[in-house]
């Protein structure tokens, strides 16, 4: 096999595996209208980042993801993305605190 047919090979493996990753993803929107069903289950999600902070003396940092549906939390230990790039995150969904048995705060907890 040449390099260039194994150049072409391995870039078509990546099309297909992002191609298969953006029909796997749930809409952020689904998750916080029905944070119950996907608490402490892992998602993938994809977006567009609106905000990011990183507060002083501590080891996470959060970032806003938001797509066509809605916007929400990421909880990350790496490095924050720059606001206006594409994400795609796999993570853990998290509701922060609950209200009368309603979750009134969701975050994905990003997976390392």
């Amino acid at each position: 096999m040449s390099h260039r047919t194994a150049f072409a090979a391995a870039g078509l493996a990546l099309c297909l595996a992002l191609l298969a990753c953006s029909r796997l993803t749930t809409k952020i929107g689904d998750i916080q209208k029905n944070p119950e069903r996907y608490e402490s289950r892992q998602v993938w999600v994809q977006g567009t980042v609106t905000a990011s902070t990183k507060l002083p003396f501590m080891d996470e940092g959060f970032y806003t993801l938001a797509d066509s549906t809605g916007e929400i939390t990421v909880v990350t230990g790496g490095a924050l993305p720059a606001q206006g790039s594409k994400r795609i995150v796999r993570g853990t969904v998290q509701s922060q605190f609950k209200l009368f048995g309603k979750s009134a705060a969701v975050a994905i907890r990003e997976d390392g």
